[in-house]
């Protein structure tokens, strides 16, 4: 939940409280190949057959996580968003280009967390500092990528076609030890959003009235073109 803002604190000095999610690389799952993740079916249609081909239990944690993830990734995207998951790299790639790049380049940004060499990680909740003026990304298109609970690794990729600005903001922890750089959107038009979404709660905002700005947590991925 620590994860949105609002515009006006997109710049030098603000001070935001962020929670940054451990990426704990023990737990990821696996990572499958395009010719592995093919001869996999991926739909909620073919749940069942999904759930005993991973042994996994219906009424499970893990088997409503998965029928979850397949709902949103069958779920067709709300007017001016394009969206897709991907079930391997190759096919997250492929469909990034075909979505947003055509012929430009396609660019990788992540959140990263960084501090110096005698000292570790610290991945409580921290106020964080702008410590230079977030840098806006003129003429960019994006796709935020996120990792969604399921046997091996799926990204929830999703995009709008206009209204989102992309910027690269660098953050300082206030014991100066932790630097976080990395992207953060904000997207300008929330009038198609759920009401209920969370993020007009944690800014305590009216519904589908005003920007909604975010970070991404240390394990998605965004990409960028032009």
């Amino acid at each position: 939940m620590y994860m949105f803002f609002k515009i006006n604190d997109l710049k030098l000095g603000t001070k935001l409280p962020i929670y940054f999610n451990k990426n704990d690389l023990r737990k990821v799952p696996p990572l499958l190949t395009r010719q592995e993740a093919d001869l996999i079916p991926f739909s909620e249609s073919k749940l069942d057959f999904l759930l005993n081909h991973f042994s996994i239990s219906k009424d499970s944690p893990q088997g409503k996580a998965m029928k979850e993830t397949l709902q949103r990734c069958d779920f067709e995207g709300i007017e001016g968003e394009y969206k897709f998951c991907g079930t391997s790299l190759e096919s997250m790639i492929d469909l990034a280009k075909k979505t947003i790049a055509s012929n430009s380049d396609l660019k990788v940004m992540t959140t990263k967390v960084m501090v110096p060499d005698q000292n570790t990680i610290s991945y409580a909740l921290h106020n964080y500092t702008f410590t230079e003026a977030p840098k806006e990304l003129d003429g960019i298109k994006v796709l935020g990528c996120h990792r969604m609970p399921y046997p091996y690794v799926v990204y929830y990729c999703h995009g709008h076609k206009s209204g989102t600005k992309v910027f690269e903001v660098k953050l300082m922890s206030e014991d100066g030890i932790q630097l976080v750089v990395g992207p953060a959107v904000c997207h300008m038009d929330t009038s198609m959003w759920n009401a209920d979404h969370v993020a007009f709660k944690v800014l305590k905002i009216e519904p589908r009235s005003a920007p909604v700005c975010h970070f991404f947590p240390l394990d998605n991925i965004v990409w960028v073109a032009k």
